[in-house]
């Protein structure tokens, strides 16, 4: 779609699963189960919403979905289903991986940086080999240095060769990375996790990333239990969300897999979405 001055396209890296539970904390499965069906496995079906920007001057690629660097094992536990890639939509609008300029993780869990890198011939190498990776230096940090509860997610592979290449940024707060394109601290799923403003003519779409993964998780206090900080996810929530209201942004849910754009709107009972087309160009 056209957004002000920019080109958007939605990069899809296929589908995954997670623990309904776990994804919706102390939700009770009777209300979460209302609004999104599981499998015989507790599992929900997610989306792996990608967003390429391409401006004037540069292309410019949000969080790279899982990626296939994984065991047999893990692709059935976590049910991970390449119906596309990032590559292959990238190519499908005629971008090759050495287009892009810029990658933007919002945080390093491996369902948003598990296709930076890719395994060639025993080797982890970068997929995308002329950009130029940003993530907060508080995400990198908790990342080299993981706990019990992160070492699962935290795969050195997704970041460790971009750094010894010299391709990895690490960004300290609010960053501006070109113009109308805003790297914003969202903390509270991670201490380092960071949502992107793409602001043109106006308008302004914002990648929420795991601050609200889809459209289900608005409500204010439905938050997941993968959420390291719980109340700051709240705190940064409330900011964010009434911001986003009383502005009117767009906001591209990341692992909605049915409705990844939506609108923010308030009422005597909180906050919830109002589902979005894609807008054509």
């Amino acid at each position: 779609m056209k957004w002000g001055a920019f080109d958007i396209e939605l990069i899809s890296d296929g589908t995954f699963k997670l623990d309904g539970g776990a994804m919706f904390g102390v939700v009770p499965k009777v209300l979460w189960s209302r609004v999104i069906d599981s499998d015989d496995r507790n599992r929900i079906r997610l989306g792996l919403n990608c967003l390429l920007i391409r401006t004037q001057d540069a292309n410019i690629l949000i969080d790279t979905g899982c990626g296939f660097k994984y065991t047999e094992k893990q692709f059935d536990i976590y049910g991970i289903e390449h119906e596309t890639n990032v590559v292959e939509e990238l190519e499908r609008i005629s971008l090759e991986p050495s287009a892009i300029d810029y990658v933007i993780n919002t945080h390093l869990h491996f369902d948003h940086c598990g296709g930076n890198t890719i395994s060639k011939k025993g080797e982890v190498i970068p997929t995308f080999p002329n950009a130029r990776y940003l993530v907060q230096r508080r995400e990198y940090q908790d990342a080299c240095n993981p706990n019990e509860r992160t070492r699962a997610t935290y795969l050195a592979e997704n970041w460790r060769p971009l750094e010894e290449r010299g391709q990895l940024e690490l960004l300290d707060g609010i960053v501006v990375v070109a113009p109308g394109i805003t790297c914003i601290p969202t903390p509270g799923h991670t201490p380092g996790h960071q949502s992107i403003k793409i602001e043109s003519e106006g308008k302004v779409l914002f990648f929420i990333a795991d601050l609200c993964p889809t459209q289900k998780h608005v409500p204010i206090a439905w938050i997941m239990g993968y959420d390291l900080f719980p109340m700051t996810t709240l705190e940064t929530r409330k900011q964010i969300y009434a911001q986003a209201v009383h502005e009117d942004w767009l906001i591209l849910f990341e692992h909605d897999s049915q409705e990844p754009l939506g609108r923010l709107t308030q009422d005597e009972k909180g906050y919830r979405a109002e589902a979005v087309e894609w807008p054509q160009s």
